[in-house]
């Protein structure tokens, strides 16, 4: 007796056809790339015709007149300090200013340290050391020299990425070996305003930096500091415990400060994704390497390369589209941007279209149509082999 297979057949083609729309359906409304409506580029929070190109130059008169009184660096708690007393080896040696301000040498009592300069310092103990009858009137004679400047921390606030403590000064165990071995003194730089800038992260692009507050011992100092953006003078004093910089916004976007500068962050690190294939965990998938440091003033098309979305085959690779996440660091609200890889190689000096990046921005790409379409029929054939041997 003969089987009829043509029953089976036909079941088995219906199963794949149904099997076929039900699973292309899913793959299109659910695991495609889901396109984001496309910002425009007139509203981009960058893009404003009013906003200035290039930031005014400082007057002539009174750059010279914006250094606050009597700026000399003083010393704070950690500074190491060369204390030599002619005629009395006793009180000789290498010390460090105490955590309370205060220098402690043996037989005398603890002396006020902080915010005092060498020379005031080196006056103060010899009067303590005739006052507390350890030397005779005029055979007191102190000498001290700077070994090592500390690490300062001070408060910055406004327009900075990273408002709050700023530390300055500070070095990696190896450096301060060396030093401490080969070197006769110290006259590092990074105790200046501009360093605490920068360690706070760099200043905004709308930064007015003609306005930068240095307060001090309650009174405050106005600063014009736009020189230094392009190389000129400008006011950059050295900085003392207690003191707090406050950056006013000019809230607007400056393109002119979108670049490398001693005021600006020396680089960001983004955030960067072009995974073809979805990886199962992040060992596979290189999680360690998706976040490079990229220089300051960047825009999002530099982005997209480093996330090697552009190039390769031209009928795979074609057509892709790639998303920024950032946020707009003078409202702290998200922005979300997508575009497409051709209109950013078109129009790559329009800041709406390719905007700069931001600190810790996310970069994402998407798939071309081509690839989608390959891989749906992919998955389709890998699910429907199975059936086929039955």
């Amino acid at each position: 007796m003969k089987r009829d297979l043509s029953r089976p057949s036909s079941l088995f083609r219906s199963l794949r056809r149904l099997l076929g729309v039900a699973i292309t359906a899913g793959l299109m409304g659910g695991c495609t790339p889901i396109m984001l409506d496309d910002t425009p580029a007139e509203d981009h929070w960058q893009q404003a015709t009013h906003w200035p190109l290039e930031l005014p130059a400082p007057h002539a008169d009174d750059r010279f007149m914006q250094l606050p009184a009597g700026d000399d660096q003083r010393l704070a708690a950690g500074d190491r300090l060369s204390v030599r007393v002619a005629g009395s080896e006793l009180f000789d040696g290498s010390y460090e200013v105490d955590h309370d301000g205060r220098l402690r040498l043996p037989w005398l009592s603890p002396v006020e340290a902080s915010n005092k300069t060498i020379d005031a310092l080196a006056d103060e103990i010899t009067q303590r050391l005739v006052q507390e009858e350890l030397i005779r009137p005029g055979l007191a004679h102190v000498s001290i020299r700077l070994e090592e400047w500390a690490p300062l921390a001070v408060a910055v606030s406004g327009a900075v990425f990273f408002p709050g403590e700023a530390v300055i000064n500070t070095r990696l165990p190896e450096e301060r070996m060396v030093r401490r071995d080969f070197a006769g003194g110290d006259a590092s730089q990074q105790r200046r305003l501009s360093a605490a800038l920068t360690t706070a992260g760099g200043i905004r692009p709308d930064a007015d930096l003609s306005h930068i507050e240095l307060i001090r011992d309650g009174q405050t100092q106005i600063l014009d500091m736009r020189g230094l953006i392009d190389g000129e003078y400008a006011a950059n004093p050295w900085l003392r415990v207690g003191d707090r910089i406050h950056v006013p916004s000019s809230g607007a976007f400056q393109a002119a400060l979108m670049r490398p500068s001693p005021l600006t962050a020396p680089g960001i690190v983004i955030y960067a994704s072009n995974l073809t294939t979805p990886a199962n965990n992040n060992n596979v998938s290189n999680y360690t390497v998706l976040r490079s440091q990229v220089p300051y003033g960047v825009r999002m098309l530099q982005g997209v390369i480093n996330a090697n979305c552009v190039g390769g085959i031209q009928a795979t690779s074609g057509s892709r589209r790639a998303v920024l996440i950032s946020t707009n660091p003078m409202t702290h609200q998200p922005v979300v941007v997508d575009r497409g890889i051709d209109a950013l190689l078109a129009n790559p000096a329009d800041v709406g279209v390719n905007p700069y990046l931001m600190p810790e921005d996310v970069v994402g790409c998407y798939d071309s149509g081509v690839t989608n379409i390959r891989d749906i029929a992919r998955t389709l054939t890998d699910l429907l082999t199975p059936a086929t041997l039955l």
